[in-house]
């Protein structure tokens, strides 16, 4: 009886199941809200969000409450701070105050309108030559070519040279040489976007080649543009001062350039007319800088799912 009950093989104990039900997985949440609250947990990001939000503010509301002129003598040349006029005077006796208010109207209008001429251009170029490729690609390219290899600086004083120093001009002149970088990247993302199975799962329920571009690539090809955009406006800005520094700005719309243009010859007498629009530019290209790098932080794939 031993060697019958030896022989029998134990019987292993069987795992334990819990009552309770697996969890289901969550749903995917939405990539916008998830960008937003990555972007929103970016301490330099909301830094430089605070620093555009104040220009804006002062530039847009700011001629309002003071009230003075920019142009009109208020004062002696080369009043010091601290005074009144609480920033002093430039070299024709004008308010500086007043003349960094309304200044930053004309270089954050600059700004952001050449920022979005140049997103059209080169997402426009870039889409078409990316989608359909072959000879239109070769095409698109060349173009794209022959503008990113001239001087953008020069070329840009010869179109406000050519056609009047006015502040449309010199915005279309900014977005006009800007545009190559938006349209290579562009391009590069429909290279990569337009072989994928949704791109031919709406080409095959019969989407038009523009309802493609438009509808199912784009919106996908977006991240990397919108960061592209938001860094193309600090680029605009300083190429708006470059030109006014330059005397080739609109003499008749103060400007931060035109400011530091009309002051350089006295900056070692007179500080403050160069020293104070110089740190306003320097402000909005930071501030342009730091929401970009968060921008690009936020959409970034790898980022968000590390985060």
């Amino acid at each position: 009886m031993s060697a019958l009950v030896a022989a029998e093989p134990a019987v292993r104990p069987q795992p334990v199941r819990s009552e309770t039900a697996a969890p289901m997985p969550r749903p995917a949440s939405n990539p916008g809200l998830a960008a937003l609250g990555l972007f929103l947990r970016n301490p330099s990001g909301l830094l430089g969000l605070a620093i555009l939000t104040g220009l804006l503010f002062a530039a847009l509301a700011g001629p309002h409450l003071y009230g003075v002129d920019p142009f009109e003598i208020v004062g002696a040349p080369f009043q010091p701070p601290g005074g009144d006029p609480v920033l002093g005077t430039d070299y024709l006796g004008q308010d500086i105050l007043a003349a960094l208010l309304q200044g930053g109207r004309a270089t954050l209008l600059v700004g952001f309108s050449a920022a979005l001429l140049t997103v059209v251009i080169g997402v426009t170029f870039g889409a078409l030559a990316g989608f359909f490729g072959g000879r239109v690609d070769a095409a698109l390219m060349k173009v794209t070519e022959f503008f990113q290899v001239l001087p953008t600086l020069l070329f840009a004083m010869v179109l406000v040279t050519l056609f009047g120093q006015r502040i449309v001009i010199t915005t279309i002149a900014i977005g006009i040489v800007s545009w190559p970088p938006t349209a290579r990247l562009t391009r590069a993302e429909f290279l990569r976007l337009r072989g994928l199975d949704f791109v031919k799962a709406a080409r095959a329920a019969g989407a038009g080649p523009f309802y493609l571009i438009g509808r199912v690539i784009l919106p996908n090809a977006a991240p990397p543009i919108v960061v592209s955009a938001t860094l193309a406006i600090g680029t605009a800005v300083l190429f708006e001062g470059a030109l006014s520094f330059l005397g080739l700005g609109d003499p008749n719309v103060m400007s931060w350039g035109l400011m530091i243009g009309q002051n350089r010859a006295y900056a070692l007498e007179a500080w403050w007319t160069v020293l104070l629009p110089g740190a306003a530019i320097f402000l909005a290209v930071l501030g342009v800088s730091l929401v970009g790098d968060a921008v690009n932080d936020a959409v970034n794939p790898r980022l968000r799912k590390r985060s």
